[in-house]
């Protein structure tokens, strides 16, 4: 399942890495955005075009997910981009093998 969140007129996406993965595999452009960038979105035109514009955002701040959750409730998953790398690697390794075999 996915849903897209329109927060600073940004489309975050929260989803499960198949499902990002999917999108991804189709060519789409992926940002994990900080929370000291989103913090500062405001004074950063080109920060925040390049969110804008990116196919793919997800909640990489545990503090932003955190705010999300208890000042608007709007409960998402943080999905940071340490994890995000472990899940593309392993996959990216499944895929590797398969290949050799």
């Amino acid at each position: 399942m996915k849903k897209y969140i329109k927060i600073f007129d940004i489309n975050f996406i929260d989803a499960d890495f198949k499902k990002i993965k999917s999108i991804l595999d189709k060519g789409a452009l992926l940002v994990l955005p900080s929370g000291p960038g989103l913090a500062t979105i405001k004074n950063d035109f080109r920060y925040y075009k390049a969110l804008k514009k990116a196919d793919l955002v997800l909640f990489d701040s545990g503090y932003f997910c955190l705010l999300l959750r208890y000042l608007k409730n709007i409960k998402v998953k943080k999905f940071s981009g340490f994890k995000f790398l472990k899940f593309f690697l392993k996959e990216f390794d499944k895929t590797k093998k398969k290949n050799y075999i």
